[in-house]
């Protein structure tokens, strides 16, 4: 019994050991099992951005939009597409009917509906004159300067100002009827559509608020900064960033649906346009493209991309097309200023003025023109009329049809904020301090 239990006891003691290791074995491929979904899981999520979709963000309250219609120009680039493009014909000047000044330069333009003017100065106000005489009605005093032209709805005016402090005002008496700090430097006009405010920022992201309280439904990172106003379509919020991108993200979620790169060291110049499926931008080298909104972004189509790009210049493979792009057409010239676009035309400015018209639909040039001085404002069109302001303050009208020069008016300073034009009137903001209104000969 002794020696049986000798025998025995080395065996028992050895099989544990024997039958545990199967067992250790099994919890190391189940760690590594584990990262290796964890990686796939979290590269899917992030690649395909599918949060929006398993946890989308809270519709608008309401479906709040901008005014529209005869005499107003209710977004900084006339609409929410940023045409820049009015039916207004615009007169030929002839005079100053009245002037508002202030103690700063102003840097955007007014809004204006009806018989009201509204806005925001560089001496930390948002104003509301009286568009006939230029008569102060109320003044909001935000004690901060501001970038961004007001948007006005029937009942409130949206105002936003450089540290990133957006406010819905009365629009019959300028009291606060909301407030939102997004903590973050802003530097463009916002837009407006189907109860939302689209608006960027200094942190990278493209915000949607509800523009009834102001809170926010969603933010997209850009991955740099968004200086120029975004532009919405259909469902879809169009912004160009710092890093030379062009983002297509969903009003709904905020989700991209359409990446676009313009190419290293191609800043973007101002705000994106739509018209149609159609968006339209420039860059400073002096690039004007036309891409499609309706394109979509798959993983791994930027990698392939570069890849391709490298093979053509080892001259392996053909020039690869970006998904997206429907013509590109170079201006000659430096641009520092967004287009303007009518459904036929798309109209861009170089630094030095000269003044170049593409066909929207294929990119080939229908005329040039030279406003004759160095242009700091955007295009604006206006009826039968391109307006654009120079560096010394003269207000300059082409025929958008043919590029002629149909006349010049000389207001006190350099203007950088686009002429606005509603009935009888051109409003312009200048350096100077002071908001012109010309009306007709």
């Amino acid at each position: 019994m002794d020696d049986a239990s000798a025998v025995a006891s080395p065996a028992s003691q050895r099989q544990p050991r024997s039958l545990n290791l199967p067992l250790w074995r099994n919890r190391y491929l189940i760690v590594f099992l584990t990262v290796v979904v964890g990686f796939l899981a979290w590269w899917t999520v992030t690649r395909f951005d599918v949060f929006p979709l398993l946890f989308p963000p809270d519709v608008p309250t309401t479906g709040l939009q901008s005014v529209s219609g005869p005499a107003t120009w209710a977004h900084s680039r006339y609409d929410f597409w940023n045409s820049a493009a009015s039916p207004d014909q615009a007169p030929i000047p002839g005079r100053v009917a009245w002037t508002f000044e202030t103690s700063e330069p102003l840097t955007t333009s007014p809004a204006v509906v009806g018989n009201s003017v509204y806005l925001a100065t560089g001496d930390g106000r948002t104003v509301c004159l009286d568009a006939a005489t230029g008569e102060l009605v109320w003044t909001y005093q935000s004690g901060f300067p501001s970038n961004a032209t007001p948007i006005v709805t029937e009942d409130v005016v949206i105002t936003v100002n450089r540290p990133g402090r957006v406010v819905g005002l009365d629009r019959d008496t300028g009291e606060k009827v909301w407030e939102n700090h997004i903590k973050s430097p802003v530097t463009s006009s916002p837009v407006l559509a189907d109860g939302s405010l689209y608006l960027g920022s200094a942190d990278t992201n493209l915000y949607a608020l509800d523009a009834a309280n102001g809170e926010e439904r969603w933010s997209y990172g850009a991955g740099a900064w968004i200086t120029a106003s975004p532009a919405y379509a259909d469902g879809t919020v169009t912004a160009a960033s710092q890093n030379s991108q062009v983002s297509v993200v969903s009003a709904r979620t905020g989700r991209r649906q359409l990446l676009y790169d313009a190419g290293g060291g191609r800043t973007i110049a101002g705000n994106p346009v739509v018209q149609g499926d159609l968006i339209y931008f420039a860059s400073i080298d002096g690039q004007v493209w036309a891409i499609d909104r309706t394109a979509r972004s798959w993983p791994l189509e930027r990698t392939i991309l570069f890849w391709k790009a490298n093979l053509y210049i080892w001259g392996v493979i053909s020039a690869p097309v970006q998904k997206g792009t429907v013509w590109s057409r170079n201006i000659g010239g430096k641009v520092l200023l967004p287009v303007a676009a009518t459904p036929d035309l798309v109209y861009s400015v170089t630094t030095k003025g000269k003044v170049v018209a593409l066909d929207s639909l294929t990119g080939e040039e229908r005329w040039q023109a030279d406003a004759g001085d160095d242009v700091t404002a955007p295009p604006v069109v206006a009826g039968r009329t391109v307006l654009m302001a120079t560096e010394d303050g003269v207000i300059v009208g082409l025929d958008r049809s043919t590029g002629e020069t149909l006349w010049d008016f000389e207001t006190g300073g350099k203007v950088t904020a686009s002429p606005v034009v509603v009935t009888d009137t051109i409003y312009v903001a200048s350096h100077d301090g002071t908001l012109y209104a010309i009306v007709g000969r």
